[in-house]
Order: structure tokens, then C-alpha cells, then sequence
């Protein structure tokens, strides 16, 4: 086997990471792909390099979801008055999405939610469109929006059962969105202060300034 050459690895991370537009992005994720295949012929066993999906792509296959999901689940004002057990399904996702958001690169997200008419902005706002923000409870309204954030932005992938998921914890469905807030918040307390992991962000400011700009 080749030698592990990690100033090649790091150069092919480098170049998937860098800034751009989202043009210059698709570039440059179609020449990490063919960096990722000589390598792996040349036997570098290094960690492949993240290639995120575009705004659009992320937000088409989500709102897919959107428009996909249960019509009769549970709404959040009933969800959150009925008994439930750790064993249930929604619990279990609800830990699932919160481990999910935990390696979230938090600080990437708001670099690219901040970019005034992006069309990371213009995702945004298209899947917050599908949010009830009146009827939504605080901590279940920070959630949804650091979801739509992070799948906005691409630094989370909507593939496979996930993607369900996470478009039920959008638009609130089954208090799924409060879950997963609850579940963090006790994760955070059983940690301790100097172990716990970063407060989740709150998209909502970044939200309502897309819509005025629309």
C-alpha cells in the first residue's frame, strides 16, 4: 500500500472547503471527486473529503420531504400534553436528530446564512415557509430553525431516513423539533457545564431578515 501522504489529504480538504460561489463549489467538488479516485488508486487511505450538496439540491429533496410527510401525525400542541416513554419512536429520533446537530460546524452555518440574497438564504426561507412560527414553543422554534440552517447550507444531508426525520422536526410534527430541544438540554445538564457541548444557535434573526429582503 502507498504511504499515507497527509499533506495530499489535507490539500484535497482544503480545496473541497474554500470559498466561493456556488458554481465555483460544484467546480471544485467535481475535481475533489477525481482527486479522491487517484488517490484511493494510489492506495492513500486518508479520509475522504465532505462534498456538500448545493442550496438548491438540499432544498428541493427537502421540501420532497415536506410534502411527503404524515398528514395525520400528532401536532405539536397535542404532542406536548401526551404521555410518552423512552422507547417511543419519536423519542428515539428526537435523540437521533440532537446527535445530529451536536457535529453540526455551527460556525460555517452562520458564515453562509449570512451572505445577504444567497441562495443558501433563499433555501432558508422557502423551508421556513412550511413552519407555523405562531403556534411553534420557543425552544421548538430554535430548533426547526438551526435545522433549516444547517440543511440550507448543506452541513447536513437530507439522504435516507434522516431526511424524514428532519423534515418532520421542521415543520413540527409530533413536537419532534421540542424533543430533540429537551433532549439536548438534558444531555447538556448530565455533562456538566465543563463538559457540555455548545449551546444550539438560533436562526430565527437570520430567518425573518431573508423574509424582509424577499
Amino acid at each position: 500500500m502507498a504511504r499515507f501522504d497527509r499533506s495530499g489529504a489535507a490539500g484535497r480538504l482544503a480545496r473541497a472547503a474554500a470559498p466561493g460561489t456556488w458554481k465555483d463549489k460544484a467546480k471544485r467538488a467535481a475535481a475533489t471527486l477525481k482527486a479522491e479516485y487517484e488517490a484511493g488508486k494510489r492506495g492513500d487511505d486518508a479520509p475522504a473529503a465532505k462534498i456538500w450538496g448545493t442550496p438548491k439540491e438540499q432544498l428541493d429533496a427537502m421540501l420532497r420531504l415536506i410534502r411527503d410527510a404524515p398528514a395525520t401525525a400528532t401536532t405539536a400542541a397535542t404532542a406536548a400534553t401526551a404521555p410518552t416513554s423512552a422507547g417511543t419512536g419519536t423519542d428515539a429520533e428526537a435523540a437521533e436528530v440532537a446527535d445530529v446537530l451536536r457535529g453540526v460546524d455551527w460556525a460555517s452555518v452562520r458564515a453562509a446564512t449570512s451572505e445577504k440574497g444567497s441562495e443558501v438564504a433563499a433555501a432558508m426561507r422557502s423551508m421556513a415557509d412550511h413552519v407555523d412560527w405562531s403556534k411553534v414553543q420557543p425552544v421548538a422554534a430554535q430548533v426547526s430553525s438551526a435545522v433549516i440552517a444547517a440543511v440550507a447550507s448543506g452541513r447536513i444531508g437530507v439522504g435516507g431516513p434522516l431526511g424524514a426525520t428532519l423534515a418532520r422536526t421542521i415543520i413540527g410534527q409530533s413536537d419532534l423539533a421540542g424533543r430533540v430541544g429537551r433532549q439536548m438540554q438534558r444531555d447538556e445538564a448530565a455533562q456538566g457545564p465543563e463538559l457540555a457541548p455548545d449551546l444550539l444557535p438560533d436562526f430565527r434573526g437570520a430567518i425573518e431578515a431573508t423574509a424582509r429582503e424577499a
